[in-house]
């Protein structure tokens, strides 16, 4: 049987939407259960979901309260109350197109395969900026757009590496998720900021270096939805404040907790500059004024992300401790003091 895992968080209007459509899909209503984990939400989501769960009583919806605050927390409540096999989770503004729980289905039939993803397409709600378009990030499989989670590798079912498997169509076994120790630290609330981590990259890259298989499938495809606020400036910078928070993270877990020297810092901000050229949003030969202001303020929020979270880190062992932990699945937000650390973003 399959699980399919929804955190949700006052997003009552699109998770009728996405509910909508897992009731919609061609497959067996025995053959997967859909637990929704709500994170505390103060709009009407718990009533939205009852609701929906009483007037569907031949699928297996299920609500679910978890007052910890943070996407890990979530997912680790509805890992651990699944009772399937697979896992599937999700985003609760996605709508999973008709087909998309068959096609992940088929991939998951050859025993080897251990995570499967598929198409991540946008759904836009308002006309997108030109400027979106320069961080559409070029693959020899096709393109992805990893600001804002899309990802379209074409129409043919592959072999991918494991870190093209991303968070709002991300299907694993269980018992490899388990296996490799679940989720990393993702989308806690800002005051805890300190302890963010690298989320499902965490995840996926302990799947590469235990050589796991993972599949694209093009017909496991989901859309998701772009609303105008997404697609600003300011929600860019503070998806890559948060990029660089993660980066430190990987770093000091990869490197046994050592933080980084001023040489360091010297070669990251080289890497920096290689990232943005290599996704098309940074030409040196390209002047438009535009473009490069947009890159150095990305790039400029990146490094503020890495070294609010070195600073952290360097003050407080305990911190150090949560960085270095074996894995996450039976743990709670550390509660210490709220210290300084304040980010500058740019107004």
């Amino acid at each position: 049987m399959f699980s399919i895992i929804i955190p949700t968080l006052n997003r009552s209007r699109s998770l009728i939407r996405a509910l909508r459509s897992l009731r919609g899909q061609d497959f067996p209503a025995h053959g997967f259960e859909a637990l929704i984990v709500d994170n505390g939400s103060t709009d009407p989501t718990r009533s939205v979901a009852e609701g929906f769960i009483a007037r569907h009583p031949g699928h297996r919806f299920r609500y679910i309260h978890e007052p910890e605050q943070g996407l890990l927390f979530v997912r680790n409540r509805g890992a651990s109350e699944a009772r399937g096999d697979i896992l599937v989770f999700i985003d609760d503004d996605i709508e999973p197109a008709l087909g998309w729980l068959k096609a992940i289905q088929r991939s998951f039939v050859d025993p080897s395969v251990q995570l499967v993803g598929g198409r991540i397409l946008p759904r836009y709600e308002a006309r997108p900026p030109a400027w979106l378009e320069w961080f559409w990030t070029g693959h020899p499989e096709g393109r992805f757009c990893a600001p804002l989670g899309l990802l379209d590798f074409g129409s043919k079912a592959r072999a991918i590496d494991p870190q093209f498997i991303w968070g709002d169509n991300f299907s694993i076994r269980r018992k490899t998720l388990f296996d490799l120790g679940g989720f990393h630290p993702e989308y806690l609330p800002w005051e805890a900021r300190r302890f963010e981590g690298d989320g499902e990259v965490g995840l996926t890259r302990k799947a590469k270096a235990a050589g796991c298989k993972a599949v694209y499938h093009p017909k496991a495809l989901v859309r998701h939805r772009v609303p105008k606020e997404r697609m600003t400036p300011e929600y860019f910078e503070k998806r890559f404040f948060f990029s660089g928070v993660g980066g430190s993270f990987t770093r000091l877990r990869e490197s046994g907790g050592r933080l980084e020297d001023d040489g360091a810092k010297s070669r990251r901000k080289d890497r920096l500059k290689e990232r943005f050229e290599n996704i098309g949003a940074f030409d040196p030969s390209d002047r438009d004024p535009e473009k490069q202001a947009l890159v150095e303020r990305f790039n400029r929020a990146y490094r503020e992300g890495f070294e609010f979270h070195q600073a952290a880190v360097r003050r407080s062992p305990a911190l150090l401790r949560w960085v270095l932990r074996k894995d996450y699945l039976d743990c709670k937000l550390p509660r210490l003091s709220a210290g300084g650390f304040l980010p500058r973003l740019s107004p």
